[in-house]
């Protein structure tokens, strides 16, 4: 009788030794060590699709509690559904995880205390159009379960897993809705260096992640402005410098033909090539022969410039030649002494065979005419200087 006694006192020391643990996990203790994050991992088992039998666990028995494939949390939450600790479920191939955080209030969808949790791997309804699906879809259970606030959804993907043409960008995680039949888009962040979508959710439903091909960019459009014309007025035979700004405002790069019209017609043009966004100022050059007025037009854009004649250069006189004045004397002197000469020639010959006095005077004549050739010419330069001057004060 002794030894029974003292069994069942030690099997009731033991009772309470062992459910303390349970009772402080369930927030009714005081004074016990922090909260701890734990992680319910999902067994990989592959549930029926939906409106299969099982419908959203697997069926087929219960492990902890749960059905097969879920896992328990119940240590985690409350009676009244609240977290008293983190709770992280990842799906069967550790893609997915669902993070709880401590405070949220997770009720299934009759309004009791959420317990077990699972995401498992299923049959896709159709995805939407034009989406692809990246990696398997996921049955999450229990469906209907309502987070609040919402839980944060991670999940990781592999370059391989994207189709061609799909970019990461375009990543988005989806959750399918029963009575709409119809997958709808969760704001979803894709970070691209980890490789990671994440997105929030106040409502468990099975989810899948989608990808959309990549739009190709719009062609190139280009788009001309700021014409300029320097200088506006020219002189015939000079330049006017003529230029026009060249944008591409579309997606890819291009070529785009710049053609000068001058009054109309094609003069020059030149080919751009630019890549998206870019932009370049295209230059001409241009002169002109006559004089008017020159409409200017590239690719529709439209200016003028002045062409003006030349002004006529001013009058310059020539200046006059030093007159050489010893010249002149010496021509005046000796057509003065060929005059005598010749008169007093003409007098011999009028009277030759005469002697006498006309004879006599004209051989005086002959021999003076050298002695007074000097003084002939003496004269003849003083009658032209007084000549120019006369004629320099007009």
């Amino acid at each position: 009788m002794r030894r029974a006694v003292y069994a069942f006192i030690a099997i009731t020391i033991l009772a309470v030794i062992g459910g303390f643990p349970a009772y402080m996990a369930m927030g009714q203790g005081g004074g016990g060590s922090p909260a701890v994050t734990i992680t319910v991992s999902a067994k990989p088992v592959v549930s029926s699709p939906p409106g299969g039998e099982g419908g959203g666990g697997g069926g087929g028995g219960e492990e902890g509690g749960c059905p097969v494939g879920q896992a328990s949390a119940a240590g985690n939450i409350t009676a009244e559904g609240l977290v008293i600790k983190p709770i992280v479920v990842k799906s069967f191939d550790g893609r997915f995880r669902l993070i709880i955080d401590a405070g949220t209030v997770a009720l299934t969808r009759y309004g009791s205390r959420l317990t077990c949790i699972g995401i498992n791997k299923m049959g896709s309804p159709s995805p939407p159009e034009g989406a692809y699906v990246i990696g398997v879809t996921y049955d999450v259970a229990p469906k209907g379960a309502t987070l609040s606030p919402p839980a944060t959804l991670e999940c990781s993907y592999s370059q391989n897993d994207l189709p061609q043409g799909v970019g990461e960008k375009t990543l988005v995680i989806a959750y399918y809705d029963e009575a709409s039949g119809e997958w709808i888009k969760l704001d979803s962040v894709v970070n691209t260096e980890t490789n990671t979508i994440t997105a929030k959710i106040s409502r468990l439903n099975d989810l899948a992640v989608f990808g959309y091909g990549v739009e190709a960019p719009p062609p190139a459009a280009f788009q001309i402005s700021s014409l300029g014309i320097s200088p506006t007025e020219i002189e015939i035979g000079e330049a006017v410098d003529i230029t026009i700004l060249v944008a591409n405002t579309g997606g890819q790069s291009g070529s785009y033909q710049v053609i000068l019209k001058i009054n109309g017609v094609a003069e020059t043009a030149q080919e751009v090539i630019l890549d998206a966004g870019a932009s370049k100022r295209v230059s001409f050059t241009t002169s002109k022969e006559a004089a008017g007025s020159y409409s200017v037009d590239v690719n529709g854009v439209t200016g003028a410039f002045e062409v003006k004649q030349k002004p006529a250069p001013p009058f310059v006189p020539t200046p006059a030649k030093p007159i050489s004045w010893w010249l002149i004397s010496a021509i005046i002197a000796a057509a003065a002494l060929a005059a005598l000469l010749t008169y007093l020639f003409l007098m011999q010959r009028k009277y030759s065979g005469v002697t006498g006095i006309l004879s006599v005077e004209v051989g005086k004549a002959i021999s003076l005419a050298p002695k007074l050739a000097p003084k002939v010419a003496a004269a003849a330069r003083s009658l032209l200087s007084k000549f120019n001057k006369l004629i320099k004060k007009g």
